[in-house]
């Protein structure tokens, strides 16, 4: 079975040889969108007027010019922007890293929605806490199943106080959790005491510009929200924000300054710049429609690639950067994945997504960075791994889970 305790960031180069090398592997966002002309004038006019001050140590706080960015991003699900209890982070990885230290002590257990993001499982275990995968049914997270589990894990002594999920658009599957689930599932954790931790990079890359209301927006007392700029401006600038509720205000934001000591006033003022003189609406537009379009490819080149009788499925996302492909017999994935590269083309095997190797028979393909033209040859050296005479019969192993999972 495929293991790998990487960080996140090496993942991609697990599989990469070469210049020929087509990467589906890591989560890059299409920054062809970005208007850098615009951006660079308003960086350069930022440094300019008021360079001894952006380049300068700052206050742990959102900036008050960036504010109104933040609210006009979580206002478009439902979610609620109060500027004093914002805490700047360099990302979502900074922020999951901040709640587990914060909210966390070593040895609890973190119920977390899998097949996860590997960032967010890093950085609870480095803070010393367990991950435990959370229960789902065919709709998402189980309320009566997260029940279930706390008290069992509680009868046998172990402290949960913890939930995590990344609902929207999910990494890896890019499944959504609907409302009405997320209504029951805020209900059960307030019975059982939990808070919820909710990751959400991707919720306003729906393909046909919806949105879910956030679990944020239903129950701000009871959900720390993360967000970040990486997915809807860019990366390279590192910022992103933790939205807390008031009692926990102080603990997350100690930790973060702890952490971070000064968030970048660089950052935070080129945002605040950008959003001021143009807004959110063009820049997302453009990211839904690029992303939109090369879903699209991809999913049209599986289908004419490996057909209706695939062991491999998947479903088409409606947003997002993620395919999720997985092996109807729970084959492991990891040696269709090392076949791929030998073909030229990266992708990441499903056991860098579990906890204890639950979803090794998954494979995420992303499509979010691949340029279009390359799109259907990818497909078509995955597809020739996929159905790599050697690797079609499903190990005794494989075919003792099917077995087990019905």
């Amino acid at each position: 079975m495929w293991t790998d305790t990487r960080p996140p960031a090496e993942l991609p180069k697990l599989f990469e040889r070469g210049a020929d090398v087509i990467s589906l592997a890591g989560g890059l966002p299409d920054l062809d969108v970005l208007p850098l002309d615009e951006i660079s004038a308003q960086l350069g006019r930022l440094v300019r007027l008021g360079g001894r001050l952006a380049l300068q140590y700052t206050t742990p706080h959102v900036a008050k010019s960036l504010v109104p960015a933040v609210a006009d991003l979580m206002g478009r699900e439902g979610g609620r922007a109060d500027a004093d209890n914002l805490i700047p982070t360099s990302g979502s990885q900074m922020g999951l890293t901040a709640v587990a230290l914060a909210l966390g002590a070593p040895g609890d257990t973190i119920l977390t929605q899998t097949p996860a993001y590997p960032g967010a499982t890093a950085a609870f275990r480095t803070a010393g806490l367990l991950p435990h995968a959370a229960p789902e049914d065919a709709e998402g997270l189980d309320p009566a199943g997260l029940r279930r589990v706390v008290a069992e894990l509680r009868a046998a002594g172990r402290t949960v106080r913890l939930l995590y999920t990344n609902p929207t658009f999910q990494n890896p599957t890019g499944a959504t959790l609907a409302v009405p689930r997320r209504a029951e599932v805020l209900a059960a954790c307030r019975e059982l005491d939990l808070l919820l931790v909710e990751d959400n990079p991707y919720g306003l890359l729906g393909f046909d510009g919806t949105t879910t209301t956030l679990f944020q927006a239903l129950d701000p007392e009871r959900v720390v929200y993360l967000g970040t700029f990486s997915k809807i401006f860019a990366p390279g600038l590192r910022s992103g924000w933790i939205a807390a509720p008031a009692h926990l205000r102080h603990d997350l934001g100690r930790v973060a300054e702890i952490i971070s000591l000064s968030p970048s006033a660089l950052a935070q003022g080129a945002l605040a710049a950008y959003h001021s003189r143009s807004g959110w609406d063009t820049l997302i537009d453009r990211y839904r429609d690029s992303y939109r379009e090369r879903c699209a490819l991809m999913a049209d080149a599986l289908e004419a690639e490996l057909g209706a009788d695939s062991p491999w499925h998947w479903q088409r996302p409606g947003g997002g950067f993620y395919l999720w492909l997985r092996h109807r017999d729970r084959a492991d994935a990891g040696p269709y994945a090392r076949a791929a590269a030998d073909r030229g083309v990266s992708v990441v095997p499903g056991g860098h997504f579990s906890i204890d190797g639950e979803h090794a028979h998954g494979l995420r393909l992303c499509f979010s960075n691949v340029p279009r033209k390359k799109i259907a040859e990818a497909v078509g050296r995955l597809s020739a791994a996929l159905t790599e005479p050697s690797l079609t019969e499903p190990s005794s192993v494989g075919r003792e889970l099917a077995e087990v999972a019905g």
